[in-house]
């Protein structure tokens, strides 16, 4: 799982494991089902499913200028709900989490349950590619790490159409912070997201699906770790408990893959969190 995480919303887009110098790739085959056991013991369980942390969260909402009493807000691609008991406690909503993965929709549902803000969090089962939401449905459409599985414009554009008139989207998208990555990171970036781009592109990007951008700013090296850390524990239990499985440990390793790659390169690229606004719809005359 690349950092930029969640298949259309929850299930990330498979990892590939990256060659060093002279290193033949294998090739992993996502329709098999071991791959899909091993993945999900990895990842369920863990606290978020994405870089990111509550401080980060705060800032985002914080560049929101002004939101309804009770906004209706969606969490979008929202995976465990690191974000949903906090979107709710700060802004009085009734938080929507939509998952593509039902397990994790359990796990949000938990997690606000036990900050007492059960009643305020609801689970949807869906596809951010086709949500079974109206159109202009919500104040606010939360996400965290899931655009990319669209792809950013089409991300934006889906968010765009469930947005209110006047409403605002808060995203984190995956980008290069420097004009000249290094070859390794450079490639294996593009085989995992060829989308990546600059934050200068993504702006671009914003004002041309017609948003109007709030501000951004890039999420720090220690969010990143909020997410890595718990990943390189499970990774540990894991390594003990398939010891001598050879497809368990090729599996575990992609996961390795991804970690080493953030801590030899993370000054090459990292999550930028845009917070956008939908204009207000114009008053016929």
């Amino acid at each position: 799982m690349t950092p930029a995480r969640a298949a259309a919303g929850g299930r990330k887009i498979p990892p590939r494991r990256a060659r060093r110098s002279g290193e033949r790739r294998p090739t992993i085959d996502t329709d098999d089902p071991r791959y899909w056991e091993i993945f999900f013991e990895v990842h369920t369980g863990l606290p978020r499913e994405a870089p990111g942390d509550p401080d980060s969260t705060l800032r985002a909402l914080g560049l929101i200028p002004e939101l309804p009493p009770v906004p209706k807000t969606l969490d979008l691609a929202c995976g465990p709900g690191a974000a949903v008991p906090l979107l709710a406690r700060e802004t009085g909503a009734r938080v929507v989490g939509l998952d593509l993965h039902a397990p994790f929709l359990q796990e949000m549902r938990e997690r606000a349950r036990q900050e007492g803000l059960g009643a305020r969090a609801v689970g949807v089962h869906g596809n951010m590619e086709a949500l079974p939401f109206a159109p202009d449905s919500f104040d606010l459409v939360w996400c965290e790490g899931g655009l990319y599985n669209a792809g950013f414009r089409r991300g934006l554009e889906i968010c765009q159409e469930v947005l209110k008139s006047g409403g605002h989207l808060a995203a984190t998208e995956a980008v290069w912070l420097v004009s000249d990555p290094d070859e390794e990171v450079r490639r294996w970036w593009q085989s995992e997201y060829p989308g990546i781009t600059s934050i200068q592109e993504c702006v671009r990007v914003v004002q041309e699906t017609g948003l109007t951008l709030v501000g951004h700013f890039t999420l720090p090296g220690s969010a990143w770790w909020e997410y890595y850390r718990p990943i390189e524990v499970r990774l540990a239990e894991l390594r003990k408990k398939h010891a001598g499985d050879r497809r368990a440990l090729e599996l575990l390793d992609e996961h390795e893959v991804e970690i080493d790659m953030y801590r030899r390169f993370g000054h090459c690229y990292g999550y930028e969190f845009f917070v956008c606004g939908k204009a207000p719809m114009r008053q016929s005359a």
